[in-house]
């Protein structure tokens, strides 16, 4: 269970696009995590649970209704869902039940911002015909003005962009989140 909660807070992380370390990276987290759940979680229970606070405390236990609402803000149904959908380390197969974008149900004009462990923020823009173009890159290999191709994006995996090109040359493919996967949000 300890370990399933550490990949919840790395997830959280991942999500919110910074490593949680100070007093204002957890006021973020909360701002946020009421911007996206509609929930809210006290400064307080959200410290605890990332050992900021009453480190020593060994009986605390992280209440099931915490672990939902960070699961919601990392994508999931609930606890459950996140813990069921996680595969085992060494396993090859199982089933996942992650948010997933087809690019073919966007607009033309939407904004996709990707985001990936260490710090890396990619947005770009969809062009029609599962073509992307790079508008926006922070702490990635990628540059404005690349275009690529994708068709669909399963957020926590790792993410494929194909025929990636650069200054009208072709540069092959590009792999996001090779590690971790990517987390991504849509922007009209």
């Amino acid at each position: 269970m300890e370990k399933k909660q550490e990949e919840l807070k790395h997830l959280t992380e991942l999500v919110l696009g910074i490593n949680i370390k100070t007093p204002k990276d957890f006021e973020l987290l909360q701002k946020e995590i009421q911007q996206k759940t509609g929930q809210q979680l006290s400064l307080s229970t959200l410290k605890r649970f990332w050992g900021y606070v009453d480190k020593d405390n060994v009986d605390y236990k992280v209440r099931v209704t915490t672990l939902d609402i960070l699961a919601q803000f990392a994508g999931f149904h609930n606890w459950v869902s996140f813990c069921q959908t996680n595969l085992e380390e060494g396993d090859e197969s199982g089933t996942m039940a992650y948010r997933n974008l087809y690019l073919s149900d966007l607009q033309v004009g939407t904004h996709i911002i990707l985001r990936w462990i260490p710090d890396r923020i990619v947005t770009m823009r969809y062009e029609g015909d599962d073509l992307l173009t790079v508008v926006e890159s922070i702490g990635s290999k990628l540059r404005p003005g690349d275009t690529c191709r994708c068709m669909h994006i399963v957020e926590n995996t790792p993410l494929t962009l194909f025929s990636l090109v650069r200054n009208g040359e072709l540069i092959g493919n590009y792999i996001c989140g090779k590690e971790h996967g990517v987390v991504f949000s849509v922007r009209k």
